[in-house]
């Protein structure tokens, strides 16, 4: 028995001998495996943390980019003197190149680089969390710039940005290209949400005030000083300026002048974007004269008397709509898709059917059959729509066609007689003030109207309905924009007057009245003015009155992207 189980022992001992030369090599296999497998999990982990960061850097690039046409350019042509502008461009239209040199600049300082032919940006090295990024971007000529008129010029760019990412020692490399183009014009009063000389009544001392009821989407500037009512006291999303370094707040009836954003809890405005004092005033005068608009409209005739005239050489428009006298108008869409004009003139109706799509009018006089002519009413520059009236309009109402860009401009008053909108438009979702309410807008559409009255006022009539919605951007260089019979307190309230454009007005115009001790609107409307963001972006209604100084963006950098891995 004893020998046997030495014998057993012999033989275990020699399994376990085994086994160990067996699993030792084994076990170095495995162990090998693994940390080979760690080391390639660490890398491929290092690799997709260059490539993001190196991802990461061509979106800085892009937004560089943005920023160096969109911020340094704008902010470089707006303080250049409009000659220095126009010289400046016209000597480039050959290398757009040079311009970008010249104009792209950030307190003077040029920011871009001539490498050969081509303008060139370098990007810093920036960490990025526990890695880095470099980018540089290149711009070159797509094409020779063009010139739109007088005072407009696009210029096309191809560009690229490159973007390295470095992680761990491990480097990733993207190509991002696409094309824009850069779009110089005059600044346009377009673009403000609200633009005041004195922010008084016409009589220059009567204040018009902010109040719970009043809401602004957009920048306004006033170059005076605001009045501020109650808590809270309206709010404004976007930037609020104004020249004056004081600000007027009701303080419970005893105003008084504060060089502050409120009044303690008494008068409480709230402001998005901040509200800016003491800055430059900005001049209510324009490049773009009354006789520029009568000049388009009239395309080089002669009208005699009283009447609506469609300038024409028998077969062809040649300028616009003018109208001479107190008229009404009422814009509509017919089952075709096509704007109608129905204007009346003393006893005289003419209808004005415009074919954007074959570039027809059609003018019917009643009674005497109708014409029709090759082209539309869009002035001798071809810019778009234009109607002038020499007089007043007593009544505007209607629809504005998805195609149409119109800019309707009176000598005198103008009375908006009904609800005049957008036909493509995106509808408000609630009410204002209310939870969940979201303004209206065009953002993409194409229709766009500018009301312009010269030596009068556009008026919101009494006829108008509760609850008025006016789309377009609204010009009285020599009034205000107000509501007929606002404080009529037998009428009582009438609701919000929603504008989705902007008003640019001599003088503040009153909406409404209300009772200075409790806040409570007693007559007329409470004020919802939607800025329409186009007007950010430099888009303005044909033949709208402009600043005498230059802007100069573009819209598109972001729209046509080819991204490319390893670039």
């Amino acid at each position: 028995m004893i020998t046997n189980i030495r014998n057993e022992r012999g033989v275990a001992l020699m399994i376990g001998l085994t086994l160990i030369v067996v699993l030792v090599p084994l076990t170095g296999i495995i162990v090998l495996r693994t940390v080979r497998e760690s080391v390639m999990v660490k890398k491929e982990r290092d690799t997709s943390r260059a490539f993001f960061i190196a991802e990461s850097g061509a979106l800085a690039g892009l937004d560089k980019l943005d920023g160096l046409i969109n911020t340094d350019m704008d902010n470089t042509l707006n303080a250049m003197s409009p000659t220095t502008v126009i010289s400046t461009a016209l000597t480039h239209l050959d290398d757009g190149v040079q311009f970008l040199l010249l104009t792209v600049k950030e307190n003077g300082v040029a920011q871009l680089t001539l490498n050969e032919t081509q303008a060139e940006y370098a990007g810093n090295n920036t960490n990025f969390g526990d890695g880095a990024y470099q980018f540089k971007i290149l711009l070159r000529e797509k094409s020779d710039p063009v010139t739109i008129n007088s005072d407009t010029w696009d210029f096309p760019y191809n560009f690229q940005v490159t973007s390295m990412g470095v992680f761990n020692g491990i480097v990733s490399r993207i190509l991002l290209s696409g094309d824009f183009t850069a779009r110089v014009q005059r600044d346009s009063f377009a673009r403000y949400a609200l633009f005041t000389n004195q922010q008084t009544l016409a009589d220059g001392t009567t204040n018009v005030w902010f109040t719970g009821n009043t809401n602004f989407a957009g920048p306004i500037h006033t170059n005076g000083r605001y009045n501020i009512y109650g808590n809270p006291s309206g709010t404004f999303e976007g930037i609020v300026t104004q020249q004056e370094q004081s600000a007027r707040f009701y303080n419970n009836g005893s105003s008084i002048l504060l060089d502050a954003d409120f009044n303690g809890t008494r008068d409480v405005p709230t402001f998005h974007e901040g509200f800016d004092r003491g800055v430059d005033a900005i001049a209510l005068s324009s490049e773009v004269q009354k006789q520029d608009l009568i000049d388009q409209a009239k395309g080089g005739e002669a009208f005699p008397g009283n009447g609506i005239f469609v300038a024409n050489n028998g077969t062809t428009l040649t300028g616009g709509i003018y109208v001479n006298g107190d008229s009404t108008i009422n814009m509509s869409v017919d089952a075709n898709n096509n704007a109608v004009y129905s204007i009346t003139q003393g006893g005289t109706t003419k209808i004005i059917t415009v074919d954007q799509i074959n570039n027809q009018t059609t003018v019917d006089a009643g009674g005497g059959g109708s014409t029709v002519y090759q082209s539309v009413p869009d002035g001798i520059d071809n810019m778009g729509s234009i109607i002038f009236v020499d007089g007043n309009v007593t009544s505007l109402n209607g629809t504005v066609q998805g195609n149409t860009e119109l800019t309707i401009s009176s000598e005198n008053d103008i009375v908006i007689a009904d609800h005049v909108r957008y036909a493509d438009y995106a509808a408000a979702i609630a009410s204002p003030g209310d939870p969940g309410y979201v303004p209206p807008n065009a953002e993409e559409a194409v229709n766009l109207l500018g009301i312009v009255a010269w030596n009068g006022d556009v008026r919101v009539g009494t006829s108008a309905p509760d609850d008025v919605n006016i789309h377009g951007t609204i010009l009285a260089q020599g009034g205000v924009f107000r509501v007929d019979n606002y404080n009529n307190i037998g009428t009582g309230p009438r609701g919000t007057a929603t504008l989705l454009g902007g008003a640019i007005t001599d003088n503040y115009g009153a909406f409404g009245l209300f009772n200075g001790s409790s806040g409570t609107y007693l007559s007329g409307y409470g004020r919802n003015f939607v800025y329409d963001t186009r007007m950010q972006g430099g888009k303005t209604p044909p033949y709208f009155p402009t600043l005498s100084a230059f802007i100069g963006f573009s819209n598109d950098i972001k729209d046509k992207i080819v991204w490319q891995v390893g670039g």
